[in-house]
């Protein structure tokens, strides 16, 4: 039944694809009937790579069933005939596993040169990054052998896969940020790995697996099998870069005083630039002008994966002076990490841990933040209530798949992401403002009226966020009703606050016995709310 509703999580199939579709010379097949080749859409749709998706749907029909026949090692035969992979990975989806088949038996009879992996991903208990994670980890396993290590500091970059939120930006910015210091890439994987990659990934000094969804689990078992050290840190934000890149600099100097390798040395921090002379973001600088003061203490609610939800709240937090009303995350399992990291920054009544949109909706509707961070669907809940949203995780939309360099990491992601902060900010108020002197005839009482409320509605969101969390709206008893100059005059509140001033001045309402809200009902309201 939950697939009657959106689902923040993607099937396991789309996250087998996820993993494959990164990787070279690697296909995957899925037995499947016609209707659940649906995941090579979404990778054509979205994945802004030339090249078509690496996945194969190896069709059951009724009339297969009927005669007791399979075509997957016909399938397999073909496939490996045209494409020569190294690797074919093999999942039955969620109707063809009910019949319980044999699907080792099965790819064995096609005698193919190609290594075969029959990946066990069952859609009754694993959903998108579960089924990745866990792909990936048995890939690492299978294929990672033991070398000696590199002659040359080295890292390996574990988690970057296809359909990733910004990974390609991110994986430039990392890229950029270790050349600086001078540091090799042994290894990136899954994306644009091959197996021959895999086996090769024991030879670097340290791994690098900043995201909690998707490589985190293959860092545990080669820190556990060959002792290379991980960094499981995202450089999201200025402060936490340079924390990132400190630790990858202490890191790699402690195992090359070992081996009597090279020190590296941290450069001047304008090296990190972009045009090798400024300072490396110019977050620090823009906190401190007039034109970032004025958002600075915004309401801010933060929901999304793992990774992203814990960077993004503390950026906003630290180092943009947002208060933030909320957080939360839709992966049930990393919930505990993240209330974890989050301690400080939100209590336990204002920590939100679902899977199901509709309760996300809910908080969003009763706290009426000035800003959301989150993803697709927040992005809908937000346009419902007129708020202000920008998507920072998956479930994404075509547009946040984008051809231009725009990271998340680093300190060209942290200038990336104020820049969003400020200019869905920005073209919020650009929105209300139209709403606000559109009608050339726009009386002057109304408007000083009009910038009176919207006063009113500030000083009330500044009370609530100094007392710590946004109070609900009491209940609606009964609908009130309002009268057009009344309505007129709402309509002047900025659209991002209007549904909690409505709030507000129905609770007045209520209170003193008010069925009607007039246009003086709603001038003493904000009297009272302003007093």
């Amino acid at each position: 039944m939950r697939l009657a509703y959106w689902m923040y999580e993607g099937t396991a199939h789309h996250g087998v694809g996820r993993v494959m579709n990164s990787m070279r010379n690697v296909h995957a097949v899925f037995h499947a009937p016609q209707g659940d080749d649906y995941v090579n859409t979404i990778f054509t749709m979205l994945e802004r790579t030339p090249s078509f998706p690496a996945m194969t749907t190896s069709v059951v029909s009724g009339t297969d069933l009927a005669r007791g026949t399979i075509r997957l090692p016909e399938t397999l035969r073909q496939l490996e005939e045209k494409l020569h992979p190294e690797l074919i990975v093999v999942v039955a989806s969620c109707s063809t596993i009910l019949l319980q088949e044999n699907l080792e038996v099965a790819a064995a009879s096609a005698h193919l040169d190609a290594d075969v992996l029959v990946y066990d991903a069952n859609p009754y208990r694993m959903q998108e990054n579960s089924a990745a994670e866990g792909l990936f980890s048995e890939l690492v396993r299978r294929y990672a052998a033991p070398q000696p290590l590199t002659d040359y500091p080295s890292v390996n970059i574990l988690g970057p896969a296809s359909l990733g939120f910004h990974v390609r930006h991110d994986l430039t910015s990392m890229r950029r940020m270790l050349g600086t210091l001078g540091v090799r890439v042994n290894v990136v994987a899954p994306w644009g790995a091959t197996v021959d990659d895999l086996r090769r990934l024991p030879a670097a000094w340290l791994n690098i697996a900043p995201y909690r969804e998707l490589g985190a689990n293959a860092a545990d078992y080669l820190e556990g099998q060959f002792g290379t050290p991980a960094l499981r840190e995202a450089p999201i934000g200025v402060q936490p870069t340079l924390r990132w890149v400190n630790q990858i600099v202490e890191s790699l100097n402690e195992i090359g005083a070992r081996r009597n390798g090279p020190v590296i040395r941290m450069p001047h921090l304008t090296a990190f630039s972009l045009d090798g002379m400024s300072a490396p973001s110019a977050v620090p600088w823009f906190t401190r002008t007039a034109d970032m003061e004025s958002y600075a203490g915004k309401s801010a609610f933060i929901f999304g994966d793992a990774t992203h939800t814990v960077g993004m709240t503390k950026f906003l937090h630290d180092e943009l002076g947002m208060p933030i009303v909320g957080a939360g995350t839709y992966l049930l399992k990393e919930a505990s990490w993240v209330r974890e990291q989050l301690q400080g920054y939100v209590s336990d009544e204002q920590f939100l841990a679902t899977d199901e949109f509709q309760v996300t909706a809910a908080r969003i509707a009763e706290l009426r933040p000035e800003l959301i961070c989150g993803t697709q669907m927040e992005r809908h809940t937000a346009r419902k209530y007129d708020l202000n949203c920008m998507v920072i995780a998956p479930p994404t939309h075509i547009e946040n798949h984008l051809l231009a360099y725009r990271p998340f990491f680093g300190f060209d992601g942290a200038d990336t992401i104020a820049d969003e902060v400020y200019t869905t900010c920005t073209l919020g108020m650009e929105k209300h403002l139209i709403d606000l002197f559109g009608d050339a005839g726009l009386d002057e009482a109304e408007a000083v009226e009009a910038v009176a409320a919207v006063e009113a509605v500030a000083a009330v969101e500044t009370v609530a966020v100094t007392e710590g969390a946004v109070q609900p709206p009491t209940p609606n008893s009964q609908p009130l009703q309002w009268s057009s100059d009344a309505e007129n005059m709402l309509k002047k509140v900025p659209f991002f606050v209007r549904g909690k001033a409505r709030s507000n001045i129905e609770k007045y309402a209520r209170e003193h016995g008010h069925e009607l809200i007039t246009a003086d009902v709603l001038l003493t309201a904000k009297e009272n709310i302003g007093a």
